[in-house]
């Protein structure tokens, strides 16, 4: 009977000890990849109002840190505006490229940076001859909570810079401002 306890104990502190040992070597690679894919909603004046915008995006991580993908952003419902005495809804909407960074990726709350570059357009139904062609910059801070292995949400702050907006209603300025955004991740994080 001892001689059993023995060889339980000296199993059991062996593979107590297996669990201290290093990650495997597919566990620790840097150049590790992973991707994500992601609901998102961005919240930002336009024209003096508070416009939703919701899209979605998906990106490619490396070493669990950096991403970089694309993403499309558009504003829910219509607008309407009037345009040289004409009543028109107008749209806007834009996607393009996301780069970001994650910090402390393991930890359950920590923080991230990222940036959207996209071309967009903003136009009006009924009349194309306005519509109008965009480039949006839009950097953000955000702050991160991983919900399991494959769900993370985030929420964040950031401006949103709008190049080439012709004045047809909306000023060169109206696009432009703080903008802040919630995104639901779904993917493969380790």
């Amino acid at each position: 009977m001892k001689r059993t306890l023995t060889i339980l104990f000296l199993v059991s502190l062996i593979g107590a000890n297996a669990q201290k040992t290093p990650k495997t070597l597919i566990d620790t690679d840097p150049e590790e990849i992973s991707g994500f894919g992601a609901a998102l909603f961005s919240f930002t004046g336009i024209d003096g109002q508070l416009t939703t915008l919701t899209g979605g995006g998906g990106a490619v991580i490396f070493d669990n840190t950096f991403f970089i993908g694309g993403y499309g952003l558009g504003m829910s419902g219509d607008r309407k505006v009037t345009v040289n005495g004409e009543s028109l809804n107008a749209h806007y909407g834009h996607g393009g490229f996301w780069l970001g960074y994650i910090m402390n990726p393991v930890e359950m709350l920590h923080l991230g940076v990222d940036t959207k570059l996209g071309w967009g357009e903003i136009s009006y139904s009924g009349n194309d001859a306005l519509n109008d062609k965009v480039f949006v910059f839009y950097p953000q801070l955000n702050g991160e909570v991983n919900l399991s292995y494959w769900m993370k949400m985030n929420a964040g702050v950031g401006y949103q810079k709008t190049i080439g907006v012709d004045d047809f209603h909306f000023s060169k300025t109206d696009f432009d401002g703080l903008a802040f955004s919630i995104s639901l991740i779904f993917g493969w994080f380790k």
